[in-house]
């Protein structure tokens, strides 16, 4: 899934849950669920790693996840410095594969541990075509978050 996602699942589940001891760890895990969906990805994926495009959504999704955690701190609902953390711990996992990136670009051989072998595993469906899944997910997840942001203001 998109960092996007994540980040917006992770933060959903901080908002609602407020408990961090329950919260953290479901955010850590809500990444590899999410992973294990079906969702966007390219068929050559180290072909992708190379081009300037990969690299200008990394800045935007990035970019997204920002704002996302700017917004809830601005409003400030119940649980928003949970809210906040989960959106990074569950976006956090995809951090790992800077190292395939850094290769990839240096044209290095890449050498998967066991971490990066069970995160691709988990990822059986990750084609263009999964960006249905994506929008879904986005549009799901902001429809949660949206009313409990307005509820925050009154």
């Amino acid at each position: 899934m998109t960092a996007t996602n994540h980040a917006l699942t992770g933060a959903t589940i901080g908002l609602l849950v407020g408990i961090p001891v329950i919260a953290i760890p479901a955010s850590v895990l809500s990444h590899f669920i999410c992973d294990a969906l079906p969702h966007f990805g390219a068929r050559d994926k180290e072909g992708s790693l190379k081009k300037k495009w990969f690299k200008n959504y990394l800045i935007v999704e990035a970019s997204i996840c920002f704002l996302i955690v700017l917004v809830i701190a601005i409003v400030q609902p119940t649980h928003w410095q949970l809210a906040a953390l989960c959106a990074f711990l569950a976006a956090s996992p995809d951090f790992l594969w800077i190292r395939k990136y850094r290769a990839v670009k240096n044209n290095k051989k890449w050498r998967p541990n066991l971490f990066d072998k069970f995160a691709s595993n988990i990822q059986w469906f990750q084609r263009p075509i999964g960006a249905w899944v994506e929008a879904a997910w986005f549009f799901a997840a902001i429809s949660i978050l949206i009313p409990i942001l307005s509820l925050a203001k009154k």
